[in-house]
């Protein structure tokens, strides 16, 4: 009965791909500056969006259009995640069809994959075909560190072979030394390719400015830089910091603030395990995060938590582009809705609903202009949206209260989200 349920689903899923769909009486918040539209017709067509406007003359309609009922909602461009992990096994597997559903259950049409498997591209390609439901993935290559680097040379031939492979982006992890640092970063500039994620010890936040690193992920070395670990830091400090981002280089920040927070500072254990996403992991996956909290609250950090927090807040206040993620699926963080976790912190951190709606969508599609087309809501971007109940540029928070996603011009209604989350749930138990 199960295999049945799944079928119907999968074919309702391909059967929503294949018609135009019409938003219609939405106020749509198109990102698209401050521009926002009353009572307006988006239409979608090919996975494109085609018409956005308050005129229903401005388009033509298909007789086979689905239309979308928008009267008192609101429809924003879809959510990215920007430092997301995906399974590494075959590239159908039931794993593999879970986790992607659940970024887009979060309301994420984008997740730029931070650990790179070939197998990943099997994974891309079956998702545009619509052969599978999930975000568009943009892929990491395999992991740049001091276990997979060997030398100077070995480092120039791997960002090489990477780029020559059709990866998207090089993942930088700690352990390399500065001189392989130095001539991963200069080759991948030659090649062009970026390069994000971690910043190794002997290379330090400076450094990785210096050498225009795309992607700054986890805040990594600015609180190495102020000693931050080992006493509170002052405001000058942070100041410190700030001037060092802006007179240097301007990358991107991925927090993936809540996870790190509980790495490095511990967490109320039956407060995470309530979490109601955690229905949606294998249990052998809850215990072994039980176990992992355990461990870490043992020896918490006293510095950290709030030395994040506000190293966070001044680099938002200096002007620090930004964009959400966090590193899913980890330590408490569930693909789609730890997006909502990070969203709660910059909440609880003071940043402004419209600032957060910008960083959850706006920004992802800046980082890859030169790759792709979407992140706001106008002719000719690629139709990743999700239509929401109540209106984010009042409570951050309404983002969570989410109608239905389109990714790439696929409708998945709230029912059809809430009876494949049901699916997952139970075979989770």
């Amino acid at each position: 009965m199960r295999f049945l349920i799944m079928i119907l689903l999968s074919a309702l899923i391909t059967m929503s791909a294949a018609a135009d769909t019409l938003f219609s009486g939405v106020t749509a918040i198109t990102m698209e500056g401050d521009k926002v539209i009353e009572n307006a017709y988006v239409y979608v067509k090919d996975g494109r969006i085609t018409y956005v406007g308050a005129s229903n003359a401005g388009f033509e309609q298909s007789a086979d259009a689905e239309i979308i009922d928008g009267n008192g909602k609101f429809l924003i461009p879809g959510l990215a995640e920007m430092h997301g992990h995906l399974p590494q096994g075959a590239a159908r597997s039931q794993l593999v069809q879970d986790t992607l559903f659940l970024y887009l259950a979060g309301g994420v049409t984008t997740v730029r994959g931070m650990l790179g498997n070939t197998v990943q591209f099997d994974m891309r390609k079956a998702v545009q075909d619509g052969e599978m439901a999930g975000p568009a993935l943009y892929l990491a290559a395999p992991s740049l560190n001091g276990n997979s680097v060997s030398s100077v040379s070995d480092g120039v031939a791997k960002v090489k072979k990477y780029k020559r492979d059709g990866w998207d982006l090089l993942k930088i992890h700690p352990g390399l030394s500065r001189a392989e640092y130095d001539a991963i970063a200069d080759t991948a500039h030659e090649v062009g390719i970026p390069f994000g994620g971690h910043v190794p010890a002997d290379v330090g936040i400076q450094r990785a400015l210096e050498k225009k690193q795309t992607s700054i992920d986890h805040m990594d070395g600015f609180i190495q830089l102020l000693d931050g670990f080992n006493h509170t830091l002052t405001d000058a400090e942070l100041q410190q910091a700030v001037d060092l981002y802006n007179n240097t280089y301007q990358s991107w920040i991925v927090p993936t603030h809540p996870l790190f927070e509980i790495l490095i500072a511990g967490g109320e254990a039956d407060t995470l395990a309530a979490r109601f996403e955690n229905k949606y992991m294998p249990r052998e996956t809850r215990e072994t995060w039980k176990r992992r909290l355990t461990d870490i609250n043992k020896n918490p950090n006293a510095y950290a938590k709030d030395n994040r927090n506000r190293m966070l807040q001044a680099l938002y206040n200096g002007g620090a582009k930004i964009v959400m993620g966090s590193d899913a699926p980890q330590l408490y963080s569930v693909p789609g809705f730890s997006i909502w976790r990070e969203i709660e912190s910059l909440v609880d951190i003071g940043l402004s609903p419209s600032d957060i709606l910008a960083i959850a969508t706006r920004n992802a599609g800046e980082y890859f202009k030169e790759q792709a087309n979407f992140g706001t809501i106008e002719n000719g971007k690629r139709a990743d949206l999700v239509l929401l109940n109540n209106d984010p540029r009042r409570d951050a928070r309404n983002l969570f209260d989410q109608a239905g996603v389109m990714a790439e011009g696929r409708w998945y209604s709230r029912s059809t989200i809430d009876a494949r989350l049901a699916d997952i749930a139970a075979r989770n138990q």
